[in-house]
């Protein structure tokens, strides 16, 4: 092949001098270019389909387990289990597909893993009270500061360690508003209930936030700040 184009550039050179040499070598890197493109494109296709090919195959053996042991299931509850699943798998894949360390992708999978907790015990049997008690709506505050705090640090590690401090500091808030002033203390879970739940909720935004500062840590530059 080296041959052949050598052969290329000498008989332009012979037949039209240097300009007909300059406009070999500006198709041939046109043509290395598009085709270099064209395969990168081909190869992030092919990989987007199996991870989310993946996900949902995972998600629909996660959903056998109520398919077989609780028949009261309805179609609808079907339905929102297999969204929260499937799209929580989904962004762990999309957040995790540019790289990143292990404790990276760990932090990532521990914050969506408490996202889709609480939403899915929110949503099942309420964590203040039963599940449509008013209260509950003070867990949505808590998912809008990790997504907007999550946007804001733009997946950067240690921006991601502040957001996650401020989504564990939120859900303690909570916690701290709902037993000031009463909240779910007539029904279940009650008020250990209440502070065993948030606290385990609490714990994982924690945990997520950490593991965010140790990930940063491991990519920042001998001798750099680690800027947390």
């Amino acid at each position: 092949m080296t041959l052949c184009f050598r052969d290329l550039c000498t008989e332009e050179l012979e037949n039209r001098g240097r300009r007909g040499l300059m406009a070999l070598w500006a198709h041939t890197l046109t043509e290395l270019i598009y085709t270099a493109l064209k395969e990168r494109r081909s190869t992030l296709a092919r990989n987007t389909y199996q991870s989310v090919l993946g996900v949902a195959i995972v998600t629909a053996l996660i959903l056998l387990i109520p398919l077989l042991t609780a028949p009261a299931w309805t179609p609808g509850d079907f339905v929102r289990a297999g969204a929260l699943l499937f799209g929580t798998g989904l962004a762990f894949v999309l957040v995790v597909r540019g790289g990143g360390n292990f404790a990276y992708r760990s932090a990532v999978g521990v914050a969506l893993a408490g996202a889709l907790f609480l939403v899915w015990v929110n949503l099942s049997v309420g964590i203040i009270g039963e599940p449509n008690e008013g209260a509950n709506l003070m867990y949505m505050g808590v998912l809008a500061v990790g997504i907007g705090g999550v946007f804001v640090a733009r997946l950067r590690p240690q921006e991601m360690a502040r957001a996650l401090l401020a989504t564990s500091l939120a859900q303690a808030l909570v916690a701290v508003i709902a037993l000031t002033f009463g909240l779910g203390a007539g029904s279940p879970p009650g008020v250990l209930g209440v502070l065993i739940l948030n606290g385990f909720f609490v714990l994982l935004f924690a945990g997520s936030a950490l593991l965010f500062r140790y990930a940063g840590r491991e990519q920042t530059p001998a001798g750099a700040s680690p800027g947390v």
